[in-house]
């Protein structure tokens, strides 16, 4: 197989597992969030202490802001590592 990559190109069985893999994992990190953000907001409206419409009109500071975007480069750096030859994370771009 050629060193290029795109729409056209075949997999090989490796990319093909390495694909499923990191599939899996994003529905297992979205399982597990979605579980613990339920029992969150039930505990919280539960104690009177959250409203579902608090959650929603809620403006994020700049500096949250920063702090979600490192832990979103951090999932890419991880999930391009499950995908990049022998680990290794992809090269950007």
């Amino acid at each position: 197989m050629s060193g290029r990559a795109g729409p056209d190109q075949p997999l090989e069985a490796a990319s093909v597992a390495q694909l499923v893999a990191v599939a899996m994992r994003l529905a297992m990190e979205v399982s597990t969030l979605r579980e613990r953000l339920m029992t969150h907001e039930a505990l919280l409206a539960r104690h009177g202490l959250l409203s579902a419409e608090a959650v929603d009109d809620y403006v994020v500071t700049p500096a949250e802001a920063a702090q979600r975007g490192a832990a979103d480069r951090a999932l890419i750096v991880a999930l391009a590592s499950d995908i990049g030859p022998k680990g290794e994370p992809l090269a950007a771009g």
